[in-house]
């Protein structure tokens, strides 16, 4: 149960990285401050791809999300990858039902900075979160073959959403990346919660490709990545930067490690189709 293990200190990571970010860009003048400054100036901002993911963020988030979903899951039934579609799952309800339970019941945000607080939490992104968590469902319920040609695709989308969010004030920088951040969470936990329920099945020997193995040594690195960072991107807040590049690049960068970071792990996770070649090979 080894893997079970690092996946739990895997989660523990991403959960003190969202505590991390919570604290210092809600609850601290300076954090509020520069998230809001970001925010303005990116919606303030002439870049044609920022005006382009803010049409395509305003216009096809859902759309694109609900189709996202719905052939990743009926794909995966038809090929009977019954695991791979609850994992799927698992990934973007958690994800999408935590979100909804931290921004309007958890998290209060105080009028810190200047009356900026008065436009109240927004914190995780609702929107962030759904197409964010559709790109890695995507990848768990894709076959291995495929989760190589998906992710450039899928890590595009889930980057162009993000940032669109911002550029139309819909969000601020720190709301994307806590919901980059909770939909990675879920990543972990699915993978965790597949790679538990294999091994009480005896199923726990089956055989990686080497492919698949180098990708599942990759998860921990991309993991922290995500986590490190959204805590740079605190840091920086913290100490009153408000460097608009700067808060762009480690917002995509927590987003692109996440939904790698998603590829990484459901490689990792044996599909119910290298089960059944191992229990052959020992027959």
């Amino acid at each position: 149960m080894k893997r079970s293990v690092r996946y739990l200190q895997l989660a523990g990571v991403q959960l003190a990285a969202i505590a991390v970010t919570v604290l210092v860009c809600v609850f601290t003048a300076t954090g509020q401050h520069a998230d809001q400054a970001a925010m303005v100036a990116t919606t303030a901002s002439s870049n044609p791809v920022l005006r382009a993911a803010q049409h395509i963020s305003a216009n096809y988030i859902l759309i694109v999300a609900a189709v996202t979903m719905l052939v990743s899951i009926i794909a995966a039934i038809l090929r009977r990858r019954f695991a791979e579609a609850a994992a799927a799952s698992v990934v973007f309800v958690g994800a999408s039902v935590v979100t909804q339970v931290l921004k309007n019941e958890v998290i209060a945000r105080p009028d810190l900075a200047s009356g900026w607080g008065a436009y109240g939490n927004s914190l995780p992104s609702g929107h962030a979160t759904i197409a964010i968590a559709a790109a890695c469902a995507a990848l768990f319920a894709a076959p291995h073959r495929m989760k190589l040609v998906l992710a450039p695709v899928l890590v595009v989308w889930a980057a162009v959403a993000g940032m669109g969010v911002i550029a139309a004030g819909w969000h601020r920088p720190s709301d994307v990346v806590t919901a980059s951040l909770v939909v990675g969470f879920w990543c972990t936990i699915a993978a965790l919660i597949v790679t538990v329920a294999r091994h009480r099945r005896g199923q726990a020997a089956a055989v990686l490709s080497g492919a698949q193995r180098r990708l599942r040594g990759l998860a921990p690195v991309l993991i922290i990545g995500a986590a490190f960072a959204a805590v740079a991107l605190s840091a920086s807040y913290a100490a009153g930067s408000e460097r608009t590049l700067a808060t762009a690049v480690l917002t995509v960068a927590t987003i692109i490690s996440t939904v790698l970071g998603a590829l990484a792990v459901s490689s990792g996770t044996p599909s119910a189709r290298n089960v059944s070649r191992t229990f052959a090979r020992s027959a």
